[in-house]
C-alpha cells in the first residue's frame, strides 16, 4: 500500500453484529414465508368458512352490514380479504392478507426489539415468532389474529419513534396503526391501553402530541361505535357458547400462556411440541428469569417505569391479564388462545431478552434450546395429521366419481353456517347436498332408491377420528352398499364414501 493511503477501517464485533443482524432477519423473514405458504394452500376450515361466506359475492357495503349484524369483530380484515379474493381463486387468495401480516411480523418484531431490548434479543425474538406454531397457524388463517399481532407490535414501534423524534410522520404512522388495531379486533384494546398509559406516564413532555393523536383516533373510530353496540346486543348467545367451551380456570389460563409461544392453538402441549420439549423450554426460561431477578436484586437495579424492557413486559401480560379479567364475568369467558395474539410479539421479545442476559455461553445454549423446541413444534405442525383437513381433495374425489344428480350427504362438522360449506365451496359443478342429521338426509336416500349413487362425507374430531368408518352406514333401511371409501387425515379426519342401492 502506498505511503499516505488510508487503510480501510476494521469492523469490530459490534459493527459485525450490526451488519449481520438485518441479513439474519431477512433470512428469517424468508424462512417464515416458506413455512407459511404450504399451509396457506390448505382447505378452508372453521371460522374461515364464515369469512368466505361474508366476503364472497358481496359488495363492500354489504360486507359492512353483514359484519355489523352477524359478527363480533370490526370490519377491517374482512375488507382486506374482500379485496384479496378478487386476485384469483377465492378459496386460496382469501389467506393472502394473513400470510402478508404473518410474514411482516418478523421484521416488525426485530425493529421493536432493536428499540427496546437490544439488537441480539430482537433477532432471537424474530426467530421465535418465525418458528412458533401459533404464529405460523394464524399467519395462514383467513381471520384477523395474525394481523392483530403485527399491527399491535407496529403501533408500539411507531409510538417509540414518535416519542423519540417528535416527527409528524411518526405520529401519523402511530395514529394509523392504532386505528388499524382498533378496526381489526376488539382484543387489541389491552395492548393499546398499556402502551398509551406508559407513554403518558413516562413522556410527560409529549402530552400535547399524545392528546391530539388519540383524539384523532377516537374521531376515526366514531363511525363504528354504533355497530359495536349492535354487535354486543346480538352476541349474548355466542358469548355463552364460547364460555361453555372455554370456562375460566387457572389451569386453562396457564396452558394458554405457554402455548402462545411454544404450542399450537388446536393441539395440546403434550402433542405439539411434546411433554419433554415443553419441560426443557420451561426450565430454560425459569432459569433465565431467576438469573435476571437475582442480578437485579444484587445490583438494586429495580426496573423503572421509563424502562423500555419493562414496557415490553407489560405488553406481554396485557392480553392475558385483560382477557382473564373480562372472562371472570358469568357466561362471558374469552379464554381462547387466539385472543392473546396482540401480546405475542412482546412475549417473544421478553423471553429473548431474558435469554440473552445470561452469560454468553449459557445464553447461546438457552437460545439454542428454545429454538430447538420451536423447530420440533413447527415440524410437527406441518405434518398432515396436524393441518387443516383436505376438503379440496375430498370434493375432487366426489366429482371424479359422481354422476349428474348424485346427492351428497355431509355431517354437521363439515357444514359450517351454510349446508356443506367446507366441501361444496370446492365443487366445480353443483350437486344436491343434504345434512347427515335426522330427516334432512331422507331425500338423498330416496334419490338413491331411484338409481342415483349417494356420496357421504363425515368430519370427525377427537376420539372419533380413528374409530368411525362409513361401513357402519347402510342407508335408512340397510339396503345400500358401500362401493368405495377414502379417508383424509387432518385436524378433522374427513371420510368420503360412495353408496349404491341394493334393491328391494
Amino acid at each position: 500500500m502506498a505511503h499516505g493511503a488510508s487503510a480501510a477501517p476494521r469492523r469490530g464485533p459490534g459493527a459485525l453484529r450490526a451488519h449481520w443482524a438485518p441479513l439474519t432477519v431477512g433470512g428469517l423473514t424468508l424462512l417464515a414465508l416458506l413455512l407459511r405458504l404450504p399451509l396457506a394452500h390448505d382447505s378452508l376450515l372453521g371460522d374461515e368458512l364464515i369469512m368466505f361466506q361474508i366476503v364472497h359475492d358481496h359488495s363492500l357495503s354489504e360486507v359492512w352490514h353483514i359484519v355489523r349484524e352477524t359478527e363480533k369483530t370490526p370490519p377491517l380484515f374482512f375488507y382486506l380479504n374482500w379485496a384479496a379474493i378478487r386476485l384469483g381463486d377465492p378459496t386460496e387468495w382469501i389467506r393472502a392478507p394473513a400470510v402478508l401480516f404473518g410474514t411482516a411480523l418478523i421484521p416488525v418484531v426485530y425493529g421493536l426489539g432493536l428499540r427496546t431490548v437490544g439488537r441480539v434479543a430482537g433477532v432471537v425474538a424474530a426467530a421465535i415468532v418465525t418458528l412458533d406454531p401459533f404464529a405460523i397457524f394464524y399467519g395462514t388463517e383467513a381471520r384477523p389474529y395474525g394481523a392483530l399481532a403485527c399491527l399491535g407490535a407496529l403501533s408500539t414501534l411507531c409510538l417509540l419513534e414518535a416519542l423519540d423524534t417528535n416527527r409528524r410522520r411518526w405520529w401519523a404512522a402511530y395514529g394509523l396503526t392504532v386505528v388499524g388495531v382498533a378496526y381489526t379486533h376488539y382484543m387489541g384494546i389491552f395492548v393499546l391501553l398499556v402502551q398509551v398509559l406508559w407513554a403518558f406516564w413516562v413522556h410527560r413532555d409529549r402530552v400535547a402530541e399524545l392528546v391530539i393523536v388519540h383524539a384523532l383516533v377516537v374521531i376515526a373510530y366514531v363511525p363504528w361505535i354504533s355497530s359495536y353496540v349492535l354487535q354486543q346486543q346480538h352476541s349474548g348467545d355466542e358469548a355463552t357458547r364460547v364460555a361453555a367451551l372455554s370456562p375460566p380456570s387457572f389451569a386453562r389460563f396457564a396452558d394458554i400462556d405457554v402455548r402462545l409461544v411454544l404450542g399450537h392453538p388446536f393441539f395440546p402441549l403434550s402433542e405439539i411440541p411434546g411433554r419433554v420439549p415443553v419441560a426443557i423450554a420451561l426450565a430454560v426460561i425459569a432459569v433465565a428469569l431467576a438469573v435476571a431477578a437475582r442480578r437485579a436484586w444484587r445490583a438494586r437495579d429495580r426496573a423503572r417505569l421509563s424502562s423500555r424492557p419493562l414496557l415490553i413486559g407489560l405488553l406481554a401480560v396485557a392480553s392475558p391479564v385483560g382477557v382473564g379479567l373480562v372472562s371472570l364475568r358469568p357466561h362471558m369467558s374469552f379464554l381462547l388462545m387466539r385472543n392473546y395474539a396482540a401480546s405475542l410479539p412482546a412475549a417473544a421479545l421478553i423471553i429473548a431478552w431474558l435469554l440473552t442476559r445470561l452469560p454468553r455461553r449459557a445464553a447461546a445454549a438457552a437460545v439454542a434450546a428454545i429454538l430447538g423446541v420451536l423447530v420440533i413444534g413447527a415440524a410437527q405442525a406441518s405434518q398432515p395429521v396436524h393441518r387443516r383437513s383436505d376438503y379440496r381433495d375430498a370434493a375432487a374425489w366426489v366429482e371424479e366419481h359422481a354422476r349428474p344428480g348424485d346427492p351428497v350427504v355431509q355431517s354437521f362438522l363439515l357444514q359450517g353456517d351454510a349446508l356443506g360449506t367446507a366441501v361444496t365451496i370446492n365443487f366445480k359443478h353443483p350437486h344436491p347436498t343434504y345434512g347427515l342429521n335426522g330427516v334432512d338426509q331422507a331425500p338423498a336416500w330416496e334419490r338413491g332408491r331411484q338409481g342415483a349413487h349417494v356420496f357421504v362425507l363425515l368430519g370427525l374430531t377427537g376420539i372419533f377420528k380413528d374409530t368411525q368408518h362409513l361401513g357402519r352406514l347402510a342407508g335408512p333401511d340397510n339396503r345400500f352398499a358401500l362401493i368405495r371409501e377414502r379417508r383424509y387425515p387432518g385436524m378433522e379426519t374427513v371420510i368420503v364414501g360412495e353408496y349404491r342401492y341394493l334393491g328391494d
